[in-house]
């Protein structure tokens, strides 16, 4: 029977009494889907073709992705090139001219993300694509290249922790085995596979070794032709194994230690109490030595501190044109090759047109600055801005010719990148800009932008807030420092004539105005050399009243030396000083006359104390050749950590006189680096890859230090060695999405032929309090110049990694120690010259 609606509509029997009408649900769904559509029209449209989106730095990078991704870029002018560009360009040419293979279009979109959310819209990016596909008749390709800046994987969480030897679950196999199975029978790739067993097979965090940290580094009072300073007692007990005077290198270990007193902390049964003398710890009421204890040699990616909040950094004020587009990160080769001959066919371009931004450098902007500046803006941050990176794997570089190389991998070009953030590290829209300090003013290295490729005048710059100033920090072959005020465009000033630089926006809108308040000034206390010197200060002992007293860090380790200094007196200095300095740039000299001055002499502090935990690289390379220089580098500094904060950590904490000292209320911390001994037989033919590979160079790890906040400025405690992680490894990364993330994992750390979970350089570039929040700090870093990072670390963190109880960071005891001790003795790399 049909339903009254239909009869109603059809001139059916009339009704003999008058019903209400109703309403078909099959028509309200109708009626709701049109609007729908018509809604995902008009959102996808408005997105697409809006005016005012057209101008935002999206728009730029998405449609740099889509020319260069569809159209071949515009070739310069023969007549203005010369013999050597017509070369590369030929070179350029006849790989484009090559038929691309099937899978190469496909390769460029390898990072596309179609569950991702399509801007700021409710639709997926895979709904976008299928709707441009079906009403502007793109490619599937085409449209997934159109919005790769929108729809970009999260880095993915990296498989170097991957265990293949461990046992998969409670059964027999190993997860290399159950690798191989899945790939077998679920047709998935081996790194898919990995992934999926990760939670089962993760490398252990640390190795297990019966020989005490210190053990291989320590000296013996024993001289010899190549030990003036004492034969390693590592050495010796090799000699011991070697002439049958010993059965296993434990036995060797007790033989040399019960021998010589200064090996007494390789005793394999009783070395480990040492850690609780370090403390002052009654290790009265353990397990008896001879049941044993082992000591964790920790991996780098493991030792690292936990962190909160991580933040990825976009410049936006670098024009889009500057940017590497993601569709061309897998031709880079060709892509230099275009920028190069660009740059030199020109005559008006100083520099080839390619800017990364990294080395975060923040501070929290001073009091009396606030009321200039837009009410959120909470910190104000500085980058190294430069065509020169380590975005791109050695590999993908090979064929680059070498003046290509020079001027864009190896440029002398560093801009100065600034900004204004909020306190939630988010950009303040407006309010950042690129400058150009060193052609401002007019010491830009003799041949820029034609012959010369070297150093950059000024390099790696920072901020620091002293006094409630804020002080720019830069490398020039030294360190040079000058005083900035920052201001917004409605509360512009005049600068004084002579005194004061405005420095002019190269790129950016023109909000925020960057005033030197004097030419950079030069910190001379580490001599004719010497960069990355982080400032500090601490209140004024003699007089209380007075603004604080400002120092420089010359060393950090294994003496700290401190320079109190005046940063905005100099004392002028005569050419005839200046023309001692190594690597001298005339067009600098006017800056480097004018010397800080400074206050009595270098402070030197005791020798540092040893690392708190100890990392894999001494087991794996003992004796007198570390992997690592001993002595550290800036680094950023300083966040305070008091003793209350200290112990907020728990009872895992211990604070003794030798690590703590006496009447300290709280301590200095700091962050350092180091990175591998440049070895001459790199260049060494005859050396295997197989060993360079072993200590690759250019590697960096960080460690913290802690030291008292009075002259001498005696070091109390540091960590051992750790690693900062890539970006975007959880999906929790905050800020803008920098593409640049995705490459970073192009060079990882590697060492002893294992890879870690972090990258080959992760440069520590600040280390500040967070603004309203004393418990929790801030290190900015940037990973393999290539993207910059901010992460929250809380104070009860740095203090675990500082002041741990030994069983939380350098002991373990087994029951069952026999199988791992002869697995650690087999792992121990032998120096060169014993078999």
């Amino acid at each position: 029977m049909a339903s009254p609606l239909v009869q109603l509509n059809s001139g059916g029997p009339a009704l003999k009494k008058k019903k209400r009408a109703v309403i078909s649900p099959t028509c309200v769904g109708g009626v709701l889907l049109v609007m729908y559509v018509v809604f995902v029209y008009l959102v996808l449209t408005t997105y697409e073709d809006s005016p005012g989106r057209n101008s935002g730095a999206a728009h730029h990078l998405t449609h740099s992705v889509v020319r260069s991704g569809t159209t071949p870029p515009e070739q310069p002018s023969s007549e203005r090139k010369g013999a050597k560009v017509k070369n590369l360009n030929q070179q350029s040419s006849e790989s484009s001219q090559q038929p691309m293979p099937a899978h190469a279009e496909h390769l460029e979109v390898h990072t596309f993300c179609g569950e991702c959310i399509w801007k700021d819209t409710l639709f997926h990016c895979d709904e976008r694509v299928k709707w441009e596909m079906e009403n502007k008749g793109s490619t599937e390709i085409e449209a997934k290249k159109k919005n790769l800046l929108y729809c970009t994987k999260p880095h993915e969480q990296h498989v170097s922790e991957f265990c293949g030897q461990c046992q998969w679950k409670d059964t027999e196999i190993s997860c290399d085995e159950r690798v191989a199975w899945e790939v077998k029978n679920k047709e998935i790739p081996i790194i898919e596979a990995q992934k999926r067993n990760l939670v089962y097979c993760k490398v252990n965090p640390y190795t297990l070794s019966p020989l005490c940290g210190g053990c291989v580094r320590s000296l013996s009072n024993m001289t010899s032709k190549m030990y003036r300073f004492g034969v390693p007692c590592y050495d010796i007990m090799l000699r011991r194994l070697k002439r049958g005077n010993a059965q296993s290198l434990d036995h060797a270990a007790t033989l040399v230690a019960e021998e010589f007193e200064e090996c007494r902390i390789c005793h394999p049964r009783t070395c480990w109490k040492n850690y609780f003398d370090e403390l002052s710890l009654n290790p009265e009421g353990l397990v008896e030595p001879n049941s044993g204890y082992l000591t964790k040699y920790w991996r780098f990616d493991s030792a690292a501190p936990k962190f909160s909040s991580p933040t990825t950094l976009v410049l936006s004020s670098i024009p889009q044109e500057f940017r590497i587009p993601p569709s061309r990160f897998a031709d880079i080769e060709a892509y230099l090759i275009e920028k190069y001959n660009e740059f030199e066919s020109s005559n008006d371009t100083k520099h080839v047109e390619i800017f990364i931004e990294y080395n975060p450098g923040l501070a929290a902007i001073p009091s009396k600055m606030k009321q200039y500046l837009p009410q959120d803006a909470t910190y104000a941050v500085v980058f190294r801005v430069t065509p020169a990176n380590n975005c791109f794997a050695r590999s993908q570089m090979e064929k680059l010719p070498k003046k290509v190389w020079e001027h864009t991998l190896m440029s002398a070009t560093n801009l100065l990148g600034i900004a204004l953030l909020d306190k939630h590290y988010n950009m303040l829209e407006g309010y950042d800009v690129v400058l150009d300090p060193a052609t401002q003013l007019e010491c830009q290295k003799d041949g820029y932008g034609t012959t010369y490729f070297g150093e950059p005048t000024f390099m790696d710059y920072r901020l620091f807030t002293l006094n409630d100033e804020l002080y720019l920090h830069a490398n020039a072959d030294v360190t040079v420092v000058t005083k900035l005020d920052l201001r917004s465009k409605m509360h512009s000033r005049k600068a004084k004539k002579k005194v004061e630089f405005k420095l002019d926006v190269l790129y950016g809108e023109n909000n925020l105005e960057v005033t030197m308040l004097h030419q950079f000034n030069t910190i001379w206390s580490g001599g004719d050399r010497g960069k990355n010197f982080a400032l500090f200060s601490v209140p004024n002992i003699t007089h209380p009243d007075e603004p604080d007293s400002t120092y420089a860090e010359v060393h950090i380790n294994p003496y700290h030396e401190v320079q109190q200094i005046y940063l905005d007196d100099v004392e002028m200095q005569k050419r005839s000083v200046i023309k001692k300095r190594i690597r001298r740039n005339w067009t600098v000299d006017k800056i480097m006359m004018r010397k800080v001055r400074t206050n009595g002499n270098l402070t030197k502090s005791q020798i540092g104390p040893s690392p708190s935990f100890f990392t894999v690289d001494e087991h794996w390379f003992p004796g007198t050749r570390p992997a690592f220089r001993e002595k550290g580098h800036g680094g950023a500094c300083c966040v305070s950590l008091s003793r209350e904060e200290a112990l907020a950590g728990g009872d895992r904490i211990v604070l003794s006189e030798n690590s703590w000292g006496e009447n300290n209320d709280y301590l200095l911390v700091g962050v350092a680096h180091t990175s591998v001994i440049w070895r001459r037989w790199y260049s060494d033919k005859n050396i295997p890859d197989s060993e360079k590979a072993k200590v690759p160079h250019t590697h960096y790890v960080s460690f913290f230090y802690a030291f008292e906040p009075r002259p001498p400025f005696n070091l109390r405690a540091r960590s051992g060695y750790f690693c900062l992680g890539f970006a975007g490894e959880d999906g929790t990364e905050g800020g803008m999405f920098n593409p640049h993330s995705t490459l970073t994992a192009n060079r990882k750390l590697s060492q002893h032929n294992e890879t870690f979970s972090c990258p080959q350089i992760h440069f520590v570039s600040s280390f500040i309090e967070k603004v309203g929040d004393a418990s929790t700090s801030i290190i900015g870093y940037g990973i393999n110049d290539c993207t910059p990072r901010l992460v929250e670390v809380e104070k009860t963190e740095i203090a675990r990694l500082l002041f741990s109880h030994p069983f939380e960071m350098k002991m373990e005891s087994t029951p069952s120690q026999d199988a791992k001790i002869m697995g650690a003795i087999s792992q121990m790399e032998l120096p060169m010259g014993y078999a």
